[in-house]
C-alpha cells in the first residue's frame, strides 16, 4: 500500500515539482515504501538510513527473500501493488516486464546517467529509456574457490569449465565436492548453465531468436550445450550428494570450510563469504578467492545486478514519486561516495574514489578487468527465459533432456514475445 503524506506541509512544499528536473525534494516527514532484497548488503542498508537523515524521510523496508526474490516481486507487482521505490534488477527483459512507460518513472535526464558507462549496460528498457539507477559494481560470474583446497591437490584456479571437469576426477577421488550446487535455493543452480551459456553465444545469436532464425532447442543452441555440460559435471560426481536440498549458504560455507572447491555463482554475495567467515577480511581473503570462468576458453560473464538498483514506480501520489525521485538523486549523488566507502566495492560513476578493498574484491574487480567480458546470455532476450528456473530443476532431477529444456525455454521466450508485442510473434 502506498504511503499517504504525514501533514499538510508536506504536500505544500513538493507542489509543482517537475519530476525531469534536478530540482531536489523537499518535502519532510514523507514514509517511502522501499521493496528490497533480503540479500541487501550492510552498505546498502547504511545508504537507506543515510537518506532518512539527509531528508527527514522515513525509509520502510518491504523484505522480498533473497531466495525467490524475482518471482515474488513480479508477483507483488502483477497484483498491482506499488512500492514507492522498487529494488529490482536493471536489465532490459526484466524492465520490460514491468511495462516501465506505463508504470516507472523516466529517468533518462537525470544527471548520473551521463557520469556512468554503465548504462551502456544496464537500466535501459526496450524503448532505449533509463528506469533503474544502478549504484553497485556489475554483477561478475564465476567461481569462488577454495585456495588450500587446490594448493593440496596441486591445482590452479580453473578459468573454463573443461577445466573444472578435469579437475572433478582428482578432487572426486579425494571425497571433496568440486562444484557445490543450491537445489534448495533453487536459483543457484541456474547459474552453472547461464555462465557456460553466456560463454558459448555467438554475436548475434540472439538477435536470430528474436528474428526467429533461431531456437533455444537447436542442437548448437548455446542453451543446449551448457544442459548437456551440467549433465556431464552431474554424472562425472563433480556435485555434492545433496544438491536437490542445499541452499546458497551452505554453498558458501562449504566453500569457505574447504568441504568443497568450488561455487559458481556470482560477484554479490561476497558480503555471505564474509559472513561465513564471522566477519574476518582476513580469514576471508586467507581461505577463498574468485577467477572469471568460460565454456571452453577463459572469459568474464558480467551484469547489472539488482542489489543497489533501483527504480520509481509511478503510484499516482506527485508528493510520494517526488521524493522518490529525491532518494534516487540522493544515492547517486550526494550519497554515493559515502556508499561506496562503506561498500568497500568498486565505483561505477566518474570521479568517485575507490576504497581500500579486500583481497577478494580486488579478485572480482581483476576478473571483470581482465575479460573479455560478455554480457549474460538472458539479458536482452524476451522475457529474459523467466521459466528458465523451473526448466532448469527439471533438468537438475532427470526429468528434461537438453533439447527438450531447450524447448521449453522456447515457449517461455514466445510467450514473453507474443506479451510485448513483437513482429511475426
Amino acid at each position: 500500500m502506498i504511503a499517504k503524506m504525514q501533514c499538510a506541509a508536506a504536500v505544500a512544499a513538493v507542489v509543482g515539482l517537475a519530476l525531469g528536473t534536478s530540482v531536489a525534494a523537499q518535502a519532510e516527514g514523507l514514509k517511502l515504501t522501499v521493496w528490497h532484497n533480503t540479500q541487501d548488503t550492510p552498505a546498502v542498508l547504511g545508504l537507506y538510513k543515510a537518506y532518512e537523515e539527509h531528508s527527514g524521510n522515513t525509509i520502510e523496508l518491504v523484505d522480498i527473500p533473497a531466495d525467490d526474490f524475482q518471482a515474488t516481486t513480479l508477483t507483488k507487482w502483477a497484483s498491482g501493488d506499488r512500492p514507492d521505490i522498487l529494488e529490482y534488477f536493471p536489465n532490459l527483459a526484466n524492465l520490460d516486464r514491468l511495462n516501465p512507460s506505463q508504470n516507472l518513472i523516466d529517468l533518462s535526464d537525470e544527471d548520473f546517467v551521463g557520469r556512468s558507462a554503465i548504462y551502456d549496460l544496464g537500466g535501459r528498457a526496450s524503448d532505449g529509456k533509463v528506469y533503474a539507477a544502478i549504484t553497485t559494481f556489475p554483477e561478475t560470474w564465476g567461481l569462488y574457490y577454495n585456495k588450500q583446497v587446490l594448493a593440496d591437490h596441486g591445482l590452479e584456479p580453473a578459468t573454463t569449465f573443461e577445466e573444472v571437469l578435469a579437475q572433478c576426477a582428482v578432487l572426486s577421488k579425494a571425497g571433496i565436492t568440486t562444484l557445490h550446487q543450491a537445489g534448495g535455493s533453487s536459483w543457484p543452480v541456474y547459474a552453472t548453465p547461464l555462465v557456460y551459456a553466456s560463454g558459448v553465444t555467438e554475436p548475434g545469436w540472439v538477435d536470430d531468436v528474436i528474428a526467429q532464425k533461431a531456437r533455444f532447442d537447436d542442437l548448437d543452441s548455446p542453451w543446449v550445450l551448457a544442459m548437456q555440460a551440467w549433465i556431464d559435471m552431474k554424472d562425472a560426481g563433480c556435485y555434492n550428494s545433496d544438491m536437490t536440498t542445499a541452499t546458497f549458504e551452505q554453498s558458501t560455507n562449504a566453500v569457505y570450510a574447504g568441504e568443497a572447491a568450488y561455487q559458481m555463482i556470482h560477484s554479490n554475495i561476497a558480503a555471505v563469504y564474509l559472513d561465513a567467515a564471522g566477519g574476518d577480511a582476513d580469514a576471508l581473503d586467507a581461505a577463498v578467492g574468485f577467477v572469471g570462468v568460460g565454456a571452453t576458453e577463459p572469459k568474464t560473464v558480467m551484469n547489472a545486478g539488482p542489489i543497489g538498483s533501483f527504480m520509481a514506480p509511478k503510484t499516482g501520489d506527485d508528493a510520494q514519486e517526488a521524493a522518490a525521485l529525491d532518494f534516487i538523486r540522493f544515492v547517486t549523488g550526494e550519497g554515493y561516495p559515502d556508499y561506496i566507502q562503506a561498500s568497500g566495492t568498486f565505483p561505477i560513476q566518474d570521479g568517485v574514489p575507490a576504497p581500500d578493498a579486500s583481497q577478494l574484491l580486488k579478485d572480482i574487480k581483476a576478473a571483470y578487468d581482465k575479460g573479455p567480458r560478455v554480457i549474460l546470455i538472458n539479458q536482452n532476450v524476451p522475457g529474459g527465459d523467466g521459466n528458465g528456473l523451473q526448466v532448469v530443476s527439471e533438468l537438475s532431477v532427470g526429468q528434461l533432456t537438453p533439447v527438450e529444456a531447450g524447448g521449453q525455454l522456447q515457449q517461455g521466450v514466445a510467450a514473453a514475445a507474443q506479451a510485448l508485442g513483437l513482429p511475426g510473434w
